[in-house]
């Protein structure tokens, strides 16, 4: 008696899913030949569905400026909500991670003027990205008296600077920074904008509207009355990352006494810096030099905030024991790979000539590695796994995500940076207190904004992969890793010690800053 066959319900489940997905794709294909808004919605959905596979259509930019002249196109007859829709499409579009973290060159960095242009001209654009003509301001909590009684001597102290950090489930980069303020005095407090009821979350697609009816009517966001006791508590805000959460802060109808943002590199990237209300930001601290230059390039509307200040991360994993000296010289490490913006590909070319001159060479790539099952490979990791496979046993290491990084960098002689762009890449601060050479190429999408020589000595910055493999084979061939390795860890704990960096934070977030003390970067309006 023959067996039955079954089929288990993982499989059928994923049957139809698959059988869901032709059929989308395939209404959505017939529709997107239909005129007025079923076609255009059905044309938007076809083109986001195959962006969202990393590819980038030709046909892209078309697609972005139909949605603004349809965005304008509803505007003109009072449609304000369809009109903050279109132009939220086409914003999705000139967006979207496929045009700007692939292997292509980003339309954003290689012209930020034209990327942004279509996007300003825009009837819809000329109402949200320029300042607001009728906003008459939030209204703030007075001063509060933060002297505190006289002490022994008789003289008064004043109190501990209160802090409120707002922030939308990404806490990881600023709980260092709220962490070494509390050992520092300040009174902190979290204000997570999830807690809030959903009527009062800051989405895209509230804040978008709220922007609207700023230029429209002057009229700004009513402030949830959660935040209204913490506003009149702190001294001080700081909204962590520079995306929708700090355009919604600033549109709202009560703010703090004073304002602070930090921006990373990723809020670059979104189109949020271009509808902040700077004006009513005090202060905004930026991590990296060139993401600073790039905001400005796309909209003169950052040189409207209170103060800009450039800031430090803290490093993840501290400064760490002096380097030992049992590391192996021909080992390189890279921490982070397997997205197309890390560029691997460019450190395995880099391993396969210094190879050719030395076999003792080895790679160690730390961090997410490829997915189990080669077929639910992206064409990008199909790529880079082939290019892997032409190696030798043993001389590229796939070591996954790790919890010892420092343990394993101490013993690598190279730490590599082959991005197509960073804000400051702190995998490389982490490998050089571990006592790493530096091997850092000027990430090609930073370079028209100052690239990575603007964070690390230029000594350290290689232009492209002749130079990388000279530098590398150059500083071996003198035996000067000590010496080198010496000088880069003494460049990073001069400028990352906890106190230093702390400093420089208690500086930019409190009420007055000293006078003759601000933090590195700082430019007063």
């Amino acid at each position: 008696m023959s067996a039955q066959r079954t089929t288990s319900p993982t499989t059928l489940q994923s049957g139809l899913a698959t059988l869901r997905r032709r059929a989308l794709g395939a209404g959505v294909r017939a529709a997107s030949v239909l005129p007025g808004g079923v076609g255009a919605r059905a044309r938007y959905l076809r083109l986001t569905r195959r962006m969202d596979r990393g590819e980038v259509p030709a046909a892209w930019r078309e697609e972005m400026l139909a949605e603004l002249r349809r965005a304008d196109a509803l505007l003109a007859r009072g449609d304000d909500d369809g009109a903050v829709e279109w132009f939220d499409k086409a914003l999705r579009v000139a967006y979207h991670a496929s045009l700007h973290y692939g292997l292509a060159d980003s339309p954003l960095i290689t012209d930020p003027e034209r990327f942004v242009a279509p996007v300003r001209a825009s009837a819809v654009g000329r109402l949200l990205l320029a300042p607001p003509a009728h906003d008459e301001g939030p209204s703030r909590p007075g001063p509060r008296d933060r002297a505190a009684a006289p002490g022994a001597h008789g003289a008064e102290d004043a109190a501990p600077v209160r802090l409120l950090v707002i922030a939308q489930r990404n806490w990881t980069f600023v709980n260092p920074v709220i962490a070494a303020l509390e050992e520092d005095g300040f009174e902190v407090r979290r204000f997570e904008v999830d807690d809030l009821p959903p009527a009062e979350r800051p989405t895209r697609e509230r804040v978008l509207r709220a922007r609207m009816e700023l230029a429209r009517t002057g009229r700004r966001l009513p402030t949830p009355a959660a935040l209204a006791e913490p506003f009149d508590w702190a001294d001080v805000v700081l909204v962590e990352w520079g995306h929708h959460v700090l355009t919604w802060v600033s549109l709202l109808a009560d703010m703090p006494r004073l304002t602070a943002a930090r921006v990373h590199r990723f809020e670059a990237y979104t189109p949020f810096p271009l509808l902040t209300v700077f004006d009513v930001v005090d202060r905004v601290l930026f991590v990296s030099p060139h993401v600073r230059t790039l905001i400005q390039h796309l909209t003169p509307n950052l040189e409207r905030a209170g103060e800009i200040i450039g800031v430090d991360n803290f490093l993840a994993y501290g400064l760490g024991p002096e380097p030992r000296g049992d590391r192996d010289p021909h080992l390189l490490a890279q921490v982070g790979w397997l997205r197309p913006v890390k560029d691997v590909l460019f450190t395995l070319d880099l391993l396969e000539r210094v190879r050719a001159e030395d076999p003792r060479h080895r790679l160690e790539l730390i961090g997410p590695g490829l997915p189990e099952d080669p077929a639910q490979d992206t064409a990008f990791q199909a790529r880079v796994r082939r290019r892997i496979a032409q190696f030798p046993t043993g001389a590229v290491q796939v070591l996954g995500a790790r919890s010892d990084v420092p343990e394993l960098l101490a013993t690598a002689g190279w730490i590599i940076s082959s991005s197509l762009h960073e804000g400051v890449h702190e995998a490389v601060m982490e490998g050089i207190a571990a006592g790493c050479v530096p091997l850092i190429r000027n990430w090609p999408d930073a370079r028209p904004f100052g690239g990575a020589g603007v964070i690390y000595p230029d000594r350290w910055v290689v232009e492209d992969l002749e130079e990388a493999v000279e530098r590398v084979l150059r500083i071996e061939r003198e035996g000067a890793l000590t010496e080198v390795s010496a000088e880069a860890r003494a460049w990073v704990v001069e400028r990352r010690t906890a106190a230093t960096v702390t400093r420089r934070y208690a500086e930019a977030l409190s009420p007055q800053q000293s006078a003759g003390e601000e933090p590195t970067g700082s430019t007063p309006r």
